[in-house]
């Protein structure tokens, strides 16, 4: 099993336990080192994923822009390039949901 982790510090506490504790993390109970134990017994390894890659992010953080674009179409599995070319040629027409009325058209 592996678990993407994209803060570098908490790698290195997973990874070290109690040994890499400063004075920020010594306070941690030792119950709750259990990673430790699981990396220690080979049951789970501890991956670095950049930020930028890091998919559970459009689930916890308000994402905007590119990066909602991005990890939207991964989500969705999506290729980003065609589904671009779809949007540009539907950009004049805007679909309001559950009423069948096209925005941008007189009645």
């Amino acid at each position: 099993n592996v678990v993407y982790q994209d803060n570098q510090s908490a790698i290195l506490l997973e990874k070290n336990g109690r040994r890499s504790s400063g004075k920020r993390t010594r306070h941690i109970n030792i119950r709750y080192f259990f990673v430790t134990d699981k990396i220690e017994n080979k049951e789970m390894t501890i991956e670095y994923c950049p930020t930028e890659d890091m998919l559970a992010d459009i689930f916890t953080k308000p994402l905007q822009g590119s990066l909602f674009r991005k990890m939207r179409d991964r989500l969705l599995n999506i290729d980003s390039a065609h589904y671009g070319s779809l949007q540009s040629s539907q950009a004049d027409t805007q679909e309001c949901v559950g009423t069948g009325i096209a925005m941008g058209q007189a009645s």
